[in-house]
């Protein structure tokens, strides 16, 4: 079977060396891993032993990279790439598996050679090969229930980020980066002009954001920014005193505070032109960023 993924190791250390002068999109960290964990199951046991379940693993990761190619920010690109991650773990446990049966098959002939040949010697044999069967069996079932927990594990994340997606969507812009989940929320709707306090009408949808990631236990970055309006030094400024807010809050309800971080990012990362009110109203913005886990 030739797979199409020939050279994926090399490809996104030429993405990411890109990204500084043509600022090409990076692979998500789950379309990274499946590549990975796809190239271990195609040069491993796993293609000789279950070729059926690589070629699965490869028909989702070239699914995958098409939804990355054709449409990087829709949230099913991210589900895609987790799916081929999980169907080349899933190759890699199966190969192992069949593996584990087959060495123990092979014990239990060499056993069964052995008694004919020669009983009285074999007796001592039979143990030594009885306590390798057990290891066998009992590394066996260690290696089924890592791949159970392993599928369990990608199944809970993935339910619990579309949930926290559809609800926090509800109130707030929601994108996928090589960041990860980008919750943007707009300064006017969270601030006075050119304050750090938080209005009462933001801490409602602060709340449902809160909520939502709440118990994730993934790492949240939030990012205050501002139009180029004033100083430099004073954007800067306001842009992490909002940032420090938006975190401060979010610890507040419940939000372990080791998780969030705070940056200002000021006026240097504009999303649109602020030659225009409506182009400085959008730079003027908070980001709530949840990142993958490493």
């Amino acid at each position: 079977m030739k797979s199409n993924h020939a050279g994926l190791i090399v490809v996104p250390v030429a993405l990411l060396a890109a990204v500084g002068c043509g600022r090409e999109r990076v692979p998500p960290r789950s379309l990274l891993d499946a590549r990975m964990d796809y190239m271990r199951a195609q040069d491993g046991i796993a293609m000789q032993l279950d070729p059926a379940d690589v070629h699965e693993a490869d028909v989702a990761l070239e699914r995958a990279e098409k939804a990355w190619r054709d449409a990087p920010g829709d949230a099913k690109t991210a589900d895609l790439a987790l799916l081929a991650d999980r169907k080349a773990l899933i190759a890699l446990s199966h190969a192992e598996t069949m593996k584990a049966n087959r060495d123990a098959e092979q014990a239990a002939h060499a056993l069964e050679a052995a008694r004919a040949a020669q009983l009285q010697a074999a007796q001592g044999q039979l143990s030594r090969t009885e306590q390798a069967l057990g290891a066998t069996q009992m590394q066996l079932q260690q290696q089924q229930q890592a791949a159970a927990a392993q599928q369990q594990r990608l199944a809970q994340v993935e339910s619990n980020l579309r949930e926290a997606r559809e609800t926090i969507s509800k109130i707030a812009s929601v994108k996928d980066d090589d960041r990860g989940m980008v919750i943007t929320l707009q300064g006017e709707v969270l601030f006075n002009t050119g304050k750090s306090d938080l209005k009462a009408a933001a801490l409602a949808k602060l709340d449902e954001i809160a909520d939502a990631l709440k118990d994730k236990e993934q790492p949240i970055a939030v990012y205050g920014y501002t139009d180029n309006v004033g100083t430099h030094e004073n954007n800067m400024d306001l842009s992490q005193r909002r940032a420090d807010a938006v975190r401060s809050y979010l610890v507040s309800k419940g939000i372990p505070q080791d998780l969030v971080t705070a940056q200002g990012k000021g006026p240097d990362f504009p999303i649109t032109d602020n030659q225009s009110v409506e182009g400085r109203a959008q730079n003027r913005r908070v980001e709530i960023v949840v990142r993958p886990k490493r």
